[in-house]
């Protein structure tokens, strides 16, 4: 492992002035007048770190997947992402990416299609992976929907879009609702453009984490608060061994992190109270995974007892790895 620490040196100088005067005078005292330093940004020490992928064992603390049913909704071509849903318990959310309704979409953990959530004021440019977590009011649930994705490397600000999560009362389904009013994240990267289709939401800090698709995994990170006025340029964190990282997530407790691509799951579990950076920097082990077509999505579920996978294929299998 190699590490990369920017230190960073904060100067602060007292300027004194002296005001003139006629002759005989007397010269009053002059206070010196001190400007505080500012406080120097918090640097995460970036991290780059290797193992082969293919020797990591895998969980035991998972059984083996279950199929729960098929994506009934013929219309929803390409799930990119998906998020367990808090105020419907049994329900997830999901989103297609570039090319489709600025919509998302509320079904069974069956594939039962349930509803649709019309985003009125967004169009969809590349939505690639959503999740729930904690945001600016407390107790309250939000989904962040991430528009990531860049296949032709050209547009050099990418958006989060954060809203709290819609609550269905009294449903008929299949319900529509719109939603109007979203907190608009809006960042780039310090090394250039990049393709991402993965994000991530630490619970316990609020902060958000996306990681870039081509080549070795890159991980940046937003500290809570983002700043909603402007664009800022998110902190590169470090760099993973695993590539076409298509979706992620951390578990409602904050212990446990999923990273998947085409191929595998890597999981990783805290131990004590690791940090998120500190966590990423230890050796993964697998998690279970029925390997997927065009698989593009995975989320805890809200309650902790396991995880979803699903592809962005029409039709396709709605899986689960229950916690043993």
């Amino acid at each position: 492992m190699q590490k990369k620490i920017a230190i960073l040196f904060c100067f602060s100088c007292v300027l004194t002035g002296l005001n003139s005067c006629e002759k005989n005078t007397p010269v009053p005292a002059v206070k010196a007048v001190t400007t505080a330093p500012a406080i120097p940004p918090v640097i995460d020490n970036f991290f780059s770190i290797y193992y082969d992928i293919t020797s990591l064992p895998i969980s035991i603390d998972f059984e083996s997947f279950k199929n729960l049913g098929s994506v009934q909704n013929p219309t929803l071509n390409e799930i990119s992402g998906i998020a367990s849903s808090y105020s419907l318990p049994g329900t997830l959310w999901c989103e297609e990416d570039s090319g489709n309704e600025n919509n998302i979409y509320l079904m069974r953990n069956n594939g039962e299609f349930l509803g649709t959530v019309v985003m009125s004021s967004l169009t969809d440019r590349d939505w690639e992976d959503m999740s729930i977590g904690p945001g600016p009011l407390d107790g309250v649930h939000y989904i962040y929907l991430a528009e990531i994705g860049d296949n032709n490397v050209v547009n050099a600000d990418k958006f989060i879009f954060r809203f709290p999560e819609p609550i269905i009362s009294n449903p008929t389904f299949p319900f529509t609702v719109n939603i109007k009013s979203v907190d608009k994240i809006s960042f780039n990267y310090p090394d250039g453009i990049k393709n991402a289709e993965a994000v991530m939401i630490d619970p316990l800090t609020k902060d958000i984490y996306v990681i870039s698709k081509e080549g070795q995994a890159v991980i940046y990170v937003a500290r809570y608060p983002q700043d909603i006025t402007k664009v800022f340029t998110m902190t590169k964190l470090g760099v993973l061994p695993i590539s076409d990282v298509t979706a992620a997530d951390i578990s409602p407790d904050g212990k446990e992190i999923l990273i998947k691509n085409y191929a595998v799951i890597l999981y990783w579990k805290k131990l004590g109270n690791e940090t998120i950076s500190e966590l990423l920097q230890k050796v993964p082990i697998r998690a279970p995974y029925q390997v997927e077509e065009k698989g593009e999505a995975v989320c805890w579920s809200s309650d902790g007892s396991g995880y979803f996978t699903t592809s962005e294929l029409p039709g396709q299998p709605v899986y689960f790895y229950k916690r043993k």
